[in-house]
């Protein structure tokens, strides 16, 4: 957690002693103490904080309890990660003038970066309420990590998700947030397995750990141990094909796994006709295998189910392209473009129905925005994602040989 510029906010809302301490003082060290201000305060301003030092121990000395002298030395000392150091004149800064902003803060944070948790909670705690303090998002982040080492999980979820809320595009945020929720899930799971090992939800939490690390037999075991306790249990059957399917396409085509996995499915609708994802599985494998009355049937019946998913959209539209019903088609594709515009699949196929229709205009603006997002999707860095939801849909082109 690096101060950074946040030291020079704290330092701007400190105002010296300056002119009152130099009227108290004898003539003859006015003008000396008066350089050293100036001395001090360019040095800190510059991040020279060796020189800074020098100056205001000097000044400390000319000028014993001197509040604001104090917590200068106190921030010098934070700025350069002497946090022992700065405890110190921080405190004596806080007994000599409490109203001193930002102080409290900068006392508790030094407490935290020294493991003195229970300490520094209460001046955390404070600093995370203040909304207009430039120290919040820094109190916030030595508040997340008090509470996980002093095992207060349930706060610490709950700070890093208001810290989530506040700063949503921060990158360390995002990142310490993530480690908390994490562990969090850990935790739980860990409980779960104490108070319930035998129970179907262990089991499930068991499988989809296991299918999350690539685990796939692992979690087909975890998954099979669920529906012997609980066979009608919504959702396993859908899941369990899923691992299925995904360790058939690592085989590069294992038959038996796939048609195992196609049983899951229709078991899966049999417990939940609503299952889309499920309905959707068995289209797109009706599809490929070119029963495209079939597909369009099963693809209907996921839309049916939930009106905004795309893959199934594109899944009925492509099949009715290729079934020579672009007309048809051409609504469905629509909607998944307008639900994803980055949906390379969908514009490409919606070029597709265009050109069948004779719409060259509409035909070149699909492509035209295939295009463009195909070579965006190229350049961008790609991040590891974890297991599909459901069978992706890609272009033909890019399934490679059959």
């Amino acid at each position: 957690m690096n101060p950074g510029g946040w030291g020079r906010a704290i330092a701007a809302t400190l105002v010296l002693a300056g002119s009152g301490a130099e009227a108290r003082a004898q003539p003859a060290q006015a003008g000396q103490i008066k350089a050293l201000y100036q001395q001090g305060e360019r040095a800190l301003s510059e991040g020279r904080y060796g020189e800074a030092e020098q100056a205001y121990e000097r000044l400390r000395q000319l000028q014993p309890g001197v509040a604001e002298v104090d917590a200068r030395l106190g921030l010098i000392y934070f700025q350069q990660g002497r946090f022992t150091d700065a405890i110190a004149p921080l405190r004596r800064a806080l007994t000599l003038k409490p109203a001193l902003p930002n102080i409290g803060s900068l006392l508790a944070m030094s407490l935290s970066e020294i493991g003195r948790h229970e300490e520094a909670l209460a001046g955390l705690q404070q600093a995370f309420r203040q909304q207009s303090s430039a120290l919040r998002r820094m109190a916030g982040l030595h508040l997340q990590r008090a509470y996980t080492a002093l095992n207060r999980d349930r706060e610490a979820v709950e700070t890093a998700l208001e810290l989530s809320r506040l700063y949503p595009e921060d990158p360390e945020i995002l990142y310490h947030s993530g480690r908390v929720f994490g562990n969090y899930a850990y935790l739980q799971t860990v409980k779960l397995a104490r108070v319930a090992p035998d129970s179907v939800w262990l089991h499930q939490a068991a499988g989809e750990a296991n299918e999350s690390q690539g685990q796939l037999d692992e979690a087909i075991s975890e998954y099979e141990q669920v529906l012997a306790l609980a066979p009608n249990r919504p959702g396993l059957h859908f899941r369990l094909g899923r691992v299925l399917l995904t360790r058939a396409r690592q085989a590069n085509g294992d038959a038996a796994s796939e048609a195992e996995a196609l049983k899951h499915f229709e078991q899966e609708l049999q417990i939940d006709p609503t299952n889309a994802s499920a309905a959707y599985e068995i289209g797109e494998r009706q599809r490929q295998s070119g029963q495209l009355d079939k597909a369009v049937a099963s693809f209907r019946r996921a839309v049916d189910a939930y009106p905004g998913f795309g893959g199934a959209l594109v899944g009925l539209g492509r099949t009715l392209v290729a079934m020579g019903d672009p007309g048809a088609a051409l609504p469905h594709l629509q909607k998944a473009v307008s639900i994803d515009p980055r949906d390379e699949v969908a514009l490409y196929q919606m070029a597709q129905a265009h050109r069948a229709l004779g719409q060259e205009a509409e035909q070149q603006k699909a492509l035209a925005a295939f295009q463009r997002v195909r070579e965006e999707k190229a350049a961008a860095v790609v991040v590891p994602a974890g297991p599909p939801t459901v069978t992706r849909q890609i272009l033909d082109s890019d399934r490679g040989p059959q």
